[in-house]
């Protein structure tokens, strides 16, 4: 028998939004959309290269109950650290559905 999952730290879900800008294009933001519970194993520190910056960070794998409305894309705020969004695979453990998202920091 596997054992049960225990969600323990709380997660915000942010979604990707877009709204008119004043030069009449689209401007790009995230917005919140859910604050979730799920398990979060903290794996490797991994070199990574954003927006030009040259930096370290954390990766972690997180479990959280499965919902069919998550939003696409997303990515996750992990107390106070903003975390992208690299892949996921749903489970069911038990009676229940769960999703395993692959995520590291971004800065």
């Amino acid at each position: 028998m596997t054992p049960p999952i225990k969600l323990t730290h709380r997660v915000m879900v942010q979604q990707l939004s877009t709204v008119p800008d004043q030069g009449g294009g689209q401007a790009r933001l995230w917005s919140d959309f859910r604050e979730v519970w799920a398990n979060v194993k903290w794996n490797s520190v991994g070199s990574s290269s954003e927006n030009g910056a040259l930096g370290q960070g954390r990766r972690a794998l997180l479990t959280l109950r499965w919902a069919s409305d998550l939003p696409d894309p997303l990515r996750l705020i992990i107390g106070g650290k903003t975390f992208r969004f690299r892949g996921s695979t749903r489970l069911k453990i038990g009676a229940g559905e769960f999703l395993q998202i692959e995520c590291e920091e971004s800065f």
